[in-house]
């Protein structure tokens, strides 16, 4: 490892994997060792299963995993990502493709596993409580099993595609201008042309515009990035099995109502934007997508309808929260998706969850998503609101006709 660290170097690095926390000075000795260093140039690859036998971390460059032709990750070192065993499981097709010149810690397996068996397991988070998924029913080990996969990270998340870091980092940039958001848009043809549409839908009535500039003009910064979020999500994972796809389309078109109707309730609340309520309304179920992709290959799963609504009823809010982290997305969006469908919530002011919580509960009445909630007047969170005086079915009412066009515009 001389080339690629000193041996202080080396045990620094050591220390500061997750992985590692709690061993020894002579276990950490024995793993530094048997390490060595590896280098990839832009453009090769490794893969997962020719590397059972040893643990590898990205120290400097950056790659991307991909299976079956679909980018699952894009790693840079320097990330909590990076400091995580690169292939987490040894799938055959998983591989690792450099995209800028990378060196990697490679650690022998064999002495890896001998000491990780000895740290004592630290006490789980809070929320997460395995007991509850060790039932003796045939479903539990299941359960139990995708659970653990994303509690210690075994799953590779999607990675958000180049065109919505860019708009979610301008979100937070004043400095730019139309011009400038339109160009990152015009990027991705698809989105440009879904932009246009919308600009033009019942929900942004007016004189009708033909270019992206006007489009983002229209309808504003936020609202652009709800339309590259949507069709992103869209387009983000194709489903083989029939099950899978069915559940996919069902999400997604849940996730727009639900986003509509948000947009349409906050316009009679003050303190609120109405796009930001759309964007949460959109990602407020999207733990449901890393389950569906992981259940997708499960073959249990993918022909159990009743099984597979039991684990994303089990895990989506955790998963969601852990996707929007690694997706850089702001902590009340954050909260979104993991409180979502927390009836209870003690928080002292309003926020987006409560707004989503009241739509969620508007959507139940057209034929939405059953619920385990109480009555809408009952809700915190209405009370948080102080919709007292807002009548449901108007908003509902409202919201439909918008709901169903904007359906149709990114479908």
């Amino acid at each position: 490892m001389a080339e690629a660290f000193s041996n202080v170097g080396l045990l620094k690095f050591l220390l500061g994997l997750p992985d590692l926390d709690g061993l020894g000075s002579v276990a950490l000795l024995d793993l530094a060792k048997d390490a060595r260093a590896e280098f990839l140039k832009e453009g090769e690859s490794l893969h997962a299963d020719e590397h059972m036998e040893r643990h590898l971390y990205l120290v400097e460059g950056e790659v991307e995993l991909v299976a079956n032709d679909q980018v699952l990750q894009v790693i840079k070192s320097g990330s909590d990502r990076a400091k995580q065993s690169l292939f987490r499981v040894h799938t055959h097709g998983l591989e690792a493709h450099c995209l800028k010149d990378a060196s990697l810690l490679s650690l022998n397996e064999t002495t890896f596993e001998k000491y990780i068996a000895t740290i004592k397991p630290k006490e789980e988070p809070a929320g997460i409580n395995f007991s509850s998924y060790k039932a003796t029913d045939g479903d539990a080990g299941i359960i139990n099993e995708i659970h653990r996969e994303f509690h210690h990270n075994e799953v590779d998340l999607p990675s958000m595609p180049e065109v919505a870091l860019k708009i979610n980092q301008a979100v937070q940039d004043e400095s730019l201008d139309f011009q400038q958001i339109a160009d990152i848009v015009q990027t991705d043809p698809m989105i440009s042309a879904r932009a246009v549409q919308v600009a033009n839908s019942a929900m942004y009535a007016g004189q009708a515009v033909q270019t992206i500039k006007r489009a983002v003009q229209r309808i504003g910064l936020r609202a652009m990035r709800t339309i590259v979020m949507s069709v992103i999500l869209r387009n983000l994972y194709t489903p083989q099995s029939p099950l899978i796809k069915k559940k996919m389309r069902s999400y997604y078109h849940h996730s727009i109502r639900v986003g509509v109707i948000a947009h349409v309730l906050t316009k009679k609340i003050k303190g609120f934007d109405p796009e930001q309520a759309f964007l949460a309304g959109l990602i407020h179920d999207i733990g449901v997508v890393p389950l569906l992709i992981r259940a997708d290959k499960h073959d249990e799963l993918k022909n159990d309808p009743v099984l597979l609504d039991k684990i994303i009823y089990s895990l989506k809010t955790k998963v969601g929260a852990m996707l929007l982290r690694q997706w850089g997305f702001e902590d009340e969006l954050i909260t979104v998706a993991q409180d979502a469908e927390n009836w209870d919530r003690d928080v002292v002011e309003a926020d987006y969850c409560d707004i989503i919580q009241v739509a969620q509960l508007h959507c139940e009445m057209i034929g939405g998503r059953k619920l385990d909630a109480p009555a809408i007047v009952d809700l915190p969170a209405f009370e948080r609101l102080d919709l007292g005086g807002v009548n449901p079915m108007l908003i509902v009412a409202q919201a439909k006709q918008d709901m169903d066009e904007v359906i149709h515009l990114l479908e």
